[in-house]
């Protein structure tokens, strides 16, 4: 297996929401999925950090996570709640963790729907203000972690000693995050204007005059800037300007937006698609499929038990559940489409993954993701 696709790492969106939020809150105090937001910040973590994706994060202090998932659950009953923060909507949730709760009645699990970034600067806000913390855990992508790693506000947890398996444990100056979602990105296509041999294998191969008018781009860089990771800036940025001027792409906002686009023929292809949405939109009957090419970016999500945690087993209990692959996994593959393996079914074994696994790499595709929008039409506005 090439190095490049061993990594446990991130794809982040929507650069310039995080960096702001980024450096307000510093100077405030900082298995394979079927083929088919957030963004990164060039301060997503300190210069010297070099987080080490797949290696087994220490043990913590705690004894229940030691003991393995079964003790963190039994502590976790005489706490009896913790409180949970992601993106996913309330009434989505609600049946993706049925489950749990039918199996550990004595846990309830409290949820609220918040963006990482939101969710970062209450976590900093309350730690500031001295106030007990009200969450336990959040489900969060890498760079707007940055703030608290650098005040070291993550807990250390043993997740291998929970099941979970090393490969999806990311470390960062012992903040461990546990990924609970890998989402891969690639070409969509309506299968009924396209064919699936006459789609291009690469990217270089992606620029050519016959897809003129009939693919899509997003106008903020967003879904390309992985291409930077791989390639290093300069040459993305050459091959955007060489699509851009060759392609002439439809400009739609969001991968649902642009999918719909594909799906009712007012475009052959685009660039802002993933294998989650792609999977929803076949359940639904729609002619659409995914090609991976040459480079392969993703959407990795992780979660992080937070130091000072009024619940921490519980919060244990709850996310070695989540992240099993009979247990959260397979309701978040089930009501999100939404899978979480290493390594992404359907990609081939020669594609690079363009994603994050370092505050470098954060770095680069933020610039990348700028000049992206600048050179797409109404995209830098």
């Amino acid at each position: 297996m090439p190095a490049s696709r061993r990594r446990s790492t991130t794809l982040v969106l929507c650069a310039s929401s995080a960096v702001a939020l980024i450096a307000s809150a510093c100077s405030s105090s900082g298995s394979k999925s079927n083929a088919g937001g957030s963004t990164p910040t060039a301060t997503a973590a300190s210069a010297s950090a070099t987080p080490s994706a797949g290696s087994a994060a220490p043990s913590s202090s705690g004894g229940a996570d030691a003991a393995g998932l079964a003790a963190a659950c039994t502590a976790a009953e005489s706490e009896g709640q913790l409180n949970f923060r992601d993106t996913t909507d309330a009434d989505v949730f609600a049946k993706e963790v049925a489950p749990f709760e039918q199996k550990y009645p004595k846990i309830k699990v409290n949820f609220g729907s918040q963006r990482p970034q939101d969710s970062v600067q209450n976590v900093v806000a309350q730690v500031q203000a001295g106030h007990q913390l009200d969450v336990d855990a959040i489900s969060i992508d890498y760079p707007s972690a940055g703030p608290l790693i650098q005040q070291n506000l993550i807990a250390s947890v043993d997740w291998p000693s929970l099941g979970v398996p090393a490969s999806d444990v990311l470390n960062d100056q012992g903040a461990q995050f546990v990924r609970t979602q890998r989402i891969i990105l690639g070409l969509g296509y309506n299968t009924q204007l396209v064919k699936a041999s006459d789609l291009p294998n690469t990217w270089d191969e992606l620029i050519n005059s016959k897809w003129v008018g009939k693919v899509i781009v997003d106008p903020r860089g967003e879904y390309l800037s992985g291409l930077g990771i791989a390639w290093g800036e300069q040459k993305a940025v050459d091959w955007y300007t060489n699509f851009v001027k060759t392609d002439k792409p439809l400009v739609v906002k969001g991968a649902t937006a642009s999918l719909q686009k594909v799906i009712s023929g007012e475009a052959d292809l685009t660039t802002s698609s993933h294998d989650a949405e792609i999977r929803e939109q076949q359940a639904k009957g729609a002619p659409v499929d995914i090609k991976y090419l040459d480079v392969v970016p993703t959407q990795d999500h992780y979660a992080i038990v937070l130091k000072g945690a009024p619940h921490p087993n519980a919060a244990k209990c709850f996310l070695g559940w989540w992240v099993s692959p009979d247990g959260g996994q397979a309701a978040q593959l089930k009501y999100e489409y939404k899978g979480n393996q290493t390594e992404p079914e359907g990609v081939p074994a020669s594609s690079k993954l363009g994603a994050i696994s370092s505050p470098d790499d954060a770095a680069l595709q933020t610039s990348v993701a700028s000049k992206f929008a600048k050179l797409t039409p109404g995209g830098g506005s």
